[in-house]
Parts: structure tokens; sequence; C-alpha cells
């Protein structure tokens, strides 16, 4: 998540579905809604997988702590 290039892949991708969102005319409302879903699956892509990191990061913390839990009964 803190890697430049994907902060700004995902920030370009928003900045494009809003810049193209009020450019639509009055008359575009199915290309508005399909423009606002767009922006919206970013941010959810974007929420998506920092909770995949996260838990991740969690597992492998809880594996860790398991395995010390583990060795200290061996002794």
């Amino acid at each position: 998540m803190e890697n430049p290039i994907f902060k700004e892949s995902l920030e370009e991708l928003k900045k494009l579905y809003t810049e193209s969102l009020f450019n639509t005319g009055a008359k575009e409302q199915d290309t508005r809604e399909k423009l606002w879903l767009a922006y919206n699956v970013v941010g959810k892509v974007e929420q998506h997988i920092k909770e995949i990191l996260d838990t991740g990061k969690l597992a492998t913390k809880q594996l860790e702590d398991f395995r010390k839990q583990q060795e200290s009964k061996k002794f």
C-alpha cells in the first residue's frame, strides 16, 4: 500500500473518474452513474487490499505467537 506507483495509480483512477463525471452533459445520466460506480469500486478495491494486508499481518503475528508458545511448552 505504500508503493508510490500503486498509490499514484489509485489516485489517478479516482481523478480520471471524478473529472469525467463532472464533464458529463445534462442528458448523460447513465454515463454519470457508471462513472460514479467506477469511482466507488476503486475505493472498495483499495479498502479490500488494506484489509487483506492487515489481516495477513495479524495472522502472521498470531502464528509467530503460537509457535513461540509451542516452543516454550517443549522445555
